[in-house]
């Protein structure tokens, strides 16, 4: 008799344990489910986003929304904002209802310049210094006015010109539009060449002692290092084809500065240049 109530009071013991397993087993899984469908708020594309957009465009024109995805369902890197990512563009389509992601952005200077070269447009890139670049203040998206000066006393000739087309014995072959250029410099001159032109990249690249050989003095952004290479400084301009020809060849023949425009741009106007006869003058 005694035994079997032994028995039984076990076999209560034991029910009552596998009773608590069962119900804290059961809880585990309605917990870990309850915070697997538990929505965060994540960024997701509201449509469908081309490459090559940039990052501070996409809230503007409505392209991604906050939106609370179940937990369980969150994408690595998901992201809840763009505030770090200022300055990147997309790196590949974003299809609507997809989560951003870290691997969606990358910046310009990783895919090449090709990309935000406005139609139309090519990009010339120039030497540039702290001085010529308006104390380094310019950025890129920026705008600025093109200034050159000529000094036709000190070289603006022919001879200063890399000629066009196969020299003949005795004869110098110079570009038509060239001549005129320089036949209507008379004096030292200043005058805004090109406005509002938009700044691309702006960069620096060090080229060797041995790529720099031969190749004759700094110029413009050009600054020589202990080493004996030469780091370069460059502004890249998206210009049309005709001003790149201009933009060039006042580079190559006179020099070229940048000014810096308000971020609309300002009203062309036709201005005279200055000259030592008109500088003094109202």
């Amino acid at each position: 008799m005694k035994l079997r109530i032994v028995l039984v009071i076990i076999a209560i013991i034991i029910a009552a344990g596998a009773v608590f397993g069962v119900i804290t087993y059961i809880n585990s899984i309605k917990s870990s489910f309850e915070e697997g469908v538990e929505a965060v708020e994540v960024l997701v594309a509201a449509q469908n986003i081309p490459k090559e957009i940039a990052v501070e465009d996409l809230t503007p024109a409505g392209m991604v929304e906050i939106k609370g995805i179940p937990r369980v369902y969150l994408a690595e890197g998901v992201l809840t904002s763009l505030d770090e990512y200022e300055g990147y563009v997309v790196a590949a389509p974003i299809n609507e209802g997809e989560q951003i992601t870290t691997t969606k952005f990358i910046r310009p200077e990783e895919m090449g310049l090709a990309f935000i070269v406005p139609d139309g447009m090519i990009a010339v890139s120039i030497p540039f210094n702290e001085i010529i670049g308006v104390s380094n203040l310019i950025n890129v998206g920026d705008r600025v006015n093109i200034i050159a000066t000529f000094f036709p006393e000190e070289g603006l000739s022919f001879e200063s010109l890399a000629q066009v087309g196969e020299e003949q014995p005795g004869e110098e072959i110079v570009n038509t539009g060239t001549k005129e250029v320089l036949e209507g410099v008379k004096q030292d001159t200043t005058k805004t060449l090109l406005w509002n032109i938009e700044v691309l990249y702006i960069g620096t690249r060090i080229k060797t002692a041995d790529e720099t050989a031969g190749t004759g003095g700094i110029f413009g952004g050009q600054q020589e290092t202990s080493a004996g290479s030469i780091e370069i400084n460059t502004v890249t301009l998206a210009v049309t084809p005709e001003d790149s020809e201009r933009l060039v060849f006042s580079e190559e023949v006179g020099s070229v500065w940048l000014a810096l425009v308000p971020t609309d741009g300002i009203e062309e106007e036709e201005t005279d240049g200055a000259t030592l006869d008109n500088i003094f003058l109202d």
